[in-house]
């Protein structure tokens, strides 16, 4: 997998470069975390962990799923060990087994599977929905900053909604911004395109997209469960965090072009949420699916898992 230095996307030259110390042993440079948020970012745990999973594979080799849990938050100011066992190096397939490791704490761990390409041609695909174009809508930043100008949203949700969007390395444009606000109880079902800032090489590996997209693809599935809980006047009071993750990757994609996510949650009880996800790139082919588990509580519950 090539260097992250030679990437111009911030997404991957900071978000997702690891510094090798030993054999099939990596280490975080730098992790995020939101101001409001209780740990690193779950994407980028993610992401590193691929990213990590990712040396040493052949160039013939392309991810083509990943399963992964959470077990612990990750602290932003203390680096991650990624642990990668070759678990398995076959003609077609491969696997690898990779454990995050925090002052000595598993804190997550993922089982990912390598492939190389077939010539078996597609012989279906879900249908992208017809959503307007891209260019036609505003960011979510722009969104926002129109929701406080009709005084839809206080100066402190604001702030932390343009904090949190100027620190994601990606541009997000949402097909019914209103979605946003959780005044209405609905189906739980948003769309939203998505591409990283910045440009990423077209001679680099379709690992590294796919490393970023996986990065990206945490964002924001458990809060599509919340629809149904609208309207919702204090977010902060629901706590939610990620349990597990999971992508399947059918197609090659870029991640610095726009993406298109269909996001749908089946479930909300027990204090879990399941949530799925479809996405597309902008002719339409289905490049992954994705889905994920996660805790939801009201704040006053005790949160400590």
């Amino acid at each position: 997998m090539d260097s992250a230095g030679e990437l111009d996307s911030f997404l991957a030259r900071s978000f997702l470069d690891l510094e090798q110390i030993d054999e099939n042993l990596f280490r975080s440079k730098s992790l995020w975390k939101h101001k409001f948020a209780r740990g690193v970012y779950g994407g980028q745990i993610i992401g590193q962990a691929l990213v990590a999973a990712s040396e040493g594979i052949s160039d013939n080799q392309h991810i083509h799923s990943l399963h992964s849990y959470f077990l612990q938050k990750g602290n932003a100011d203390i680096p991650i060990l990624y642990h990668v066992d070759k678990t398995r190096d076959g003609r077609t397939y491969c696997a690898r087994s990779i454990k995050a490791v925090q002052s000595g704490r598993i804190i997550f761990t993922m089982q990912a599977s390598f492939k190389q390409p077939e010539s078996f041609i597609t012989a279906h695909q879900l249908t992208m929905p017809e959503v307007p174009h891209p260019d036609q809508l505003e960011t979510a930043t722009e969104a926002l900053e129109r929701f406080r100008n009709e005084d839809q949203l206080s100066e402190t949700s604001y702030l932390i909604g343009t904090q949190w969007y100027d620190g994601f390395p990606a541009i997000i444009k949402w097909i019914e911004p209103d979605q946003l606000l959780f005044q209405k109880a609905c189906y739980p079902r948003r769309l939203l395109w998505v591409k990283a800032k910045g440009h990423i090489d077209n001679n680099l590996h379709q690992n590294t997209h796919k490393c970023c997209l996986a990065y990206l693809s945490d964002s924001f599935m458990l809060q599509t469960a919340l629809m149904r809980l609208a309207p919702i006047k204090n977010r902060a009071s629901m706590f939610n965090t990620s349990l597990d993750h999971i992508m399947w990757f059918h197609a090659p994609c870029k991640v610095d072009q726009w993406l298109l996510f269909q996001l749908e949650s089946d479930h909300l009880g027990d204090g879990r949420a399941f949530c799925r996800g479809s996405i597309w790139d902008i002719n339409g082919t289905l490049v992954t699916t994705v889905a994920q588990e996660g805790v939801i509580r009201h704040e006053e519950t005790p949160s400590k898992l």
